[in-house]
């Protein structure tokens, strides 16, 4: 097989795999998630079952999908901001959160997607640990700046400010009506952590 025939499936896959992708989110927004039923994502995406189960193996894996997706558009962000002249903190903490506007317009899905994303968490999956690997980079970045503290570990800093991230969102998210603002609640908590991450001293500490 050439070069350009492989090249050519590849992308055939990847436009298969977005189709099915958004003939899923297109139903689970028209119907609810629980509702729509695999048989009738593959009916929109016009694609056999097998197809589907080819790209994703569960129903919940298509908003695992999501999480990916968001996962390129921050890495690219990410290096855009660090790259930029002056303090970037502000900036990663508005972008961050801002990943989470998609519940507040569209809880419906808030919570299957938050489940999909903790079962993920826990079981070693390839792009949770790049969201890690992502957060512990960035957390270095800005410790070579002087926006963090160098006394701590980037992992331990990262874990720090995803337990809150993900805390708050949960605690939204299962909640019978949204007791806060959730992009507002994040920035303020994830602030209140920040500030005990800032130096305050010679040496970064």
């Amino acid at each position: 097989m050439t070069t350009i025939e492989l090249t050519r499936r590849e992308r055939k896959k990847e436009e298969t795999k977005e189709r099915i992708f958004q003939a899923a989110m297109s139903l689970f927004k028209e119907k609810g998630f629980d509702a729509t039923t695999i048989e009738e994502i593959c009916t929109k995406a016009d694609v056999a079952k097998g197809t589907f189960f080819n790209y994703f193996p569960r129903k919940e894996s298509a908003l695992g999908y999501l999480a990916e997706q968001w996962l390129g558009e921050a890495e690219d962000r990410a290096a855009l901001i660090l790259n930029e002249p002056g303090p970037s903190l502000e900036k990663l903490l508005a972008m961050f959160t801002g990943f989470a506007a998609f519940y507040e317009g569209e809880r419906s899905l808030a919570r299957p997607l938050v489940q999909e994303w903790t079962r993920q968490l826990y079981s070693g999956d390839a792009v949770c640990l790049r969201w890690q690997d992502l957060g512990a980079s960035v957390v270095r970045r800005l410790q070579k700046h002087g926006e963090v503290r160098a006394d701590v570990s980037a992992t331990r800093a990262h874990q720090l400010l995803e337990s809150v991230y993900h805390g708050t969102v949960q605690q939204w998210v299962e909640a019978a009506e949204p007791p806060y603002s959730l992009t507002t609640e994040l920035q303020e908590r994830l602030r209140v952590v920040i500030e005990g991450l800032r130096p305050r001293g010679p040496g970064g500490r």
